[in-house]
């Protein structure tokens, strides 16, 4: 259960991209009865990360991270009861 000190995220791409980032995902959870959302702890500056990511705004990383992280985050949506 989501509490205010974690910010819940829906899509994988940007949950991808915050793991890469190194925020801390704490868990996850079903938001609805199709979508399961990732709970990342609340800190500095991952609202700025967000923002940015829905404004489409250029943001740098490690594409083979990137893309080991999606796929890692992927087998736990599969695995999520």
């Amino acid at each position: 259960m989501q509490n205010k000190n974690q910010t819940p995220v829906s899509d994988l791409g940007l949950a991808s991209l915050l793991v890469t980032l190194h925020f801390q995902m704490v868990g996850m959870e079903r938001m609805n009865e199709k979508r399961i959302g990732f709970l990342f702890t609340q800190v500095e500056g991952i609202e700025n990360i967000i923002s940015d990511f829905w404004a489409d705004i250029e943001i740098s990383v490690p594409v083979q991270s990137l893309f080991a992280n999606q796929k890692l985050l992927k087998n736990r949506l599969y695995a999520f009861e």
